[in-house]
């Protein structure tokens, strides 16, 4: 799913995302509820027609952003206390408020309310959090169930618990036993290694339901998806895609390059000739690393779109591979060409100063 935090893809229209091949796209209730409202964006006819985006829509319940407001945030078992990073203004989510703001903007899949920690950090913290997301969630249920939005709005469980093997089974074990539309893996990419994302996400799959669709929340490197619809990951949001693209960093079929690298100011040819994307079909990598150095708009513009259609491409094919039985050799033969970046080691750094400003 593109991210669309603020109802739109940073620098591109819906109409693009579409012909790049999405199907479904992420907006943020937490944004959207600072700005322009949930008021508003109900009273514009839903956010659907607010943002001209026809197809479905999943809403993040804000947990995750205010985890990340450090020092402006106070949670106790009600919810959360947060400052707004527009103005500073003082507001309160609660799981029946996270819903009801959900409900407001009409996504089409709701996330329910959880309380998200650096996965890595104190284990009894990790407990603490993964027992009140807990309570959120039968929150969050009964909220949904008594609104009449059910046969409207699917709305996802959310397994959390850290690296702990023992706290993800048994928040797996809790969360499937409320009977949400589908379950999410969250709390991680916020600090922990690879392997440890991957022994997480594979452990908690294994106490998912198969007929239920499975969500690993902000993850999104070309080889982290790969992985993780191998261990039985369906659906995927990241902004990693765009933001690295808007600082020249475009994906290849053997990993993530600098457009500002000079090997490319002579390259008369697209960036990759795989691609079929609108950047690549119509424009050199030498016209676009020249749009990066001269500043010019067209060049974010041109990288989000090669980035994305490079991750709905990649999905794509996953799902051809998985419907032919030939997944196992599709993974190989992409691990073995595409290198990865130290993006994780770089996220890790972020989510331990969020942390630490939160102590």
């Amino acid at each position: 799913m593109p991210v669309a935090t603020q109802a739109t893809v940073k620098g591109l229209t819906f109409d693009e995302v579409r012909c790049l091949g999405a199907e479904t796209v992420l907006s943020n209730a937490y944004h959207l509820y600072l700005r322009p409202g949930v008021e508003r964006v109900r009273d514009a006819g839903g956010l659907h027609r607010f943002m001209g985006w026809g197809g479905p829509i999943l809403t993040d319940s804000g947990g995750y952003q205010a985890f990340s407001m450090g020092t402006l945030r106070r949670v106790n078992d009600d919810g959360i206390v947060f400052r707004s990073h527009i103005d500073g203004s003082e507001h309160r989510f609660t799981p029946e408020s996270a819903i009801i703001n959900q409900h407001g903007i009409g996504a089409d899949i709701i996330m329910c309310f959880d309380q998200c920690v650096f996965s890595a950090g104190d284990p009894a913290a990790v407990r603490e959090a993964m027992e009140r997301t807990h309570r959120w969630a039968q929150a969050c249920y009964d909220t949904h169930a008594r609104s009449g939005q059910s046969g409207r709005q699917a709305l996802f469980g959310i397994v959390q618990g850290g690296t702990v093997p023992e706290l993800r089974r048994q928040s797996a074990q809790y969360i499937t036993g409320i009977p949400f539309d589908g379950y999410a893996i969250g709390g991680l990419a916020v600090g922990e290694t690879k392997a440890e994302m991957h022994d997480v996400t594979g452990l908690v799959c294994e106490g998912l339901p198969t007929d239920r669709p499975r969500y690993l929340m902000g993850v999104g490197s070309p080889e982290d998806l790969v992985n993780s619809v191998a261990l039985g990951v369906d659906m995927f949001d990241c902004v990693l895609p765009t933001r690295v693209a808007r600082n020249g960093a475009l994906f290849t079929p053997t990993g993530r390059v600098s457009i500002a690298n000079r090997r490319f100011a002579e390259q008369d040819a697209p960036l990759d000739d795989t691609c079929d994307c609108y950047a690549c079909g119509n424009y050199t990598a030498a016209y676009l690393r020249h749009l990066f150095k001269a500043g010019e708009m067209l060049g974010p513009r041109l990288a989000s779109i090669h980035n994305l259609r490079f991750i709905l491409r990649l999905m794509s094919d996953m799902r051809s591979a998985i419907a032919e039985r030939r997944f196992a050799a599709f993974r190989a033969n992409f691990l073995d060409t595409y290198q990865p970046t130290d993006e994780g080691r770089r996220q890790a750094q972020k989510h331990r100063w969020i942390e630490e400003r939160g102590a």
